[in-house]
């Protein structure tokens, strides 16, 4: 077993340090560390790293939670529109707990919950020195697994169904990949918003049992890719106005599928592959029915607003997920376990977030 950061023993002093709980003395970290670029089973090793002194603009924080994501894989292969300086550790995404600060250190305090506020900080590890602008404070009354996974999935669902189309109660939209974090998030918050979803699955096992579910979240309409490509489903769709707006997280022939259904003048949101392979629009969808297409990238986004325009969008999915109108399906791992965590977010088929969980 692992031994997880002690926050006793050592009475170092830190002269820069102000508001420094006495209970915290480790000096070291473990973190799932890569020293070149490649696939992550391969390239993945748990290390422990001496912490750096604090300085007078850092933050000491120790992980309470950090979910494995896709961006987080493509980053480590090195095909993710952020490309980090190796070495450097894994995972963009996660919520931990403020220990020290420098003291220049303005806006954070001590026992406050934050999370990153850009890519690369690297957050599987138990504890970390950030600087004070890389990190964001988050409500401390949402389960940690909840705020750790709150900027990424249901922040790119809220976005994509705000900032595109001017969508009104009763309006329909499309989307692919209905299964995924960010699609299960887009069911949940379109039907808070009063819209009608239509949502494409994979053909899978207990298939019946995933529709039920997605059914459940307020999806409107559940079929598989094979069936959408059929006449029988356009003539299922013929009570419901045109999708104003369809989101794409596959590519290729769903993306082609999700598009030909699109009304007038709607308009399509790219926002991931899975696919791993393009997207074709018949010049028809342009020609006759004036399709827009748009691209959408969450690091982006939050790289190109304010720290208030932040806080608002996460207060209002912390709102939705307090009201339970918004719930995120997930799956934890403690930290020790990465590597299992890793091989079960490798399985197909697989609907559930995985979160590691670091010791209290």
């Amino acid at each position: 077993m692992l031994r997880p950061v002690s926050f006793r023993g050592s009475q170092r002093r830190q002269t820069s340090v102000s508001h420094v709980p006495k209970r915290f003395a480790s000096t070291e970290a473990k973190v799932i560390r890569y020293e070149q670029f490649g696939a992550p089973e391969n390239v993945l090793k748990m290390q422990t790293e001496k912490l750096p002194e604090l300085k007078d603009n850092q933050v000491l924080v120790k992980m309470l939670a950090a979910p494995i994501n896709p961006a987080d894989l493509n980053m480590i292969q090195g095909t993710y529109g952020v490309k980090p300086t190796v070495p450097a550790v894994g995972g963009n995404e996660g919520v931990g707990l403020v220990v020290q600060v420098g003291k220049n250190v303005k806006s954070l305090s001590p026992n406050q919950r934050v999370i990153p506020s850009r890519a690369g900080l690297g957050t599987w590890r138990t504890a970390g020195v950030f600087q004070e602008n890389d990190l964001q404070v988050i409500s401390s009354d949402l389960e940690p697994v909840h705020a750790a996974t709150l900027s990424v999935n249901p922040s790119t669902a809220y976005r994509m169904l705000h900032d595109f189309v001017n969508l009104k109660s009763g309006d329909v939209i499309i989307q692919n990949g209905a299964t995924s974090s960010v699609g299960i998030a887009v069911i949940q918050i379109a039907n808070a918003k009063g819209l009608k979803s239509i949502n494409i699955i994979r053909e899978r096992p207990e298939f019946a049992q995933t529709v039920e579910r997605l059914k459940a979240y307020g999806a409107h309409i559940v079929v598989s890719d094979k069936y959408a490509q059929t006449p029988q489903f356009k003539r299922v769709l013929a009570d419901l106005p045109k999708p104003k707006l369809a989101l794409n997280g596959v590519g290729g022939e769903s993306a082609t599928d999700i598009a030909r259904l699109l009304g007038e003048a709607g308009t399509m949101v790219t926002y991931g592959g899975m696919a791993r392979k393009p997207v074709t629009i018949p010049t028809s969808s342009f020609i006759f029915n004036n399709i827009s297409l748009r691209g959408f990238w969450m690091t982006k986004w939050y790289e190109q607003h304010t720290a208030a325009e932040r806080k608002q969008m996460h207060d209002e999915l912390i709102k939705m997920i307090k009201e339970k109108k918004l719930a995120l399906f997930l799956e934890t791992y403690p930290f020790q376990k990465f590597n299992e965590a890793l091989a079960k977010n490798s399985e197909p088929f697989r609907d559930r977030k995985i979160v590691l969980t670091f010791d209290k």
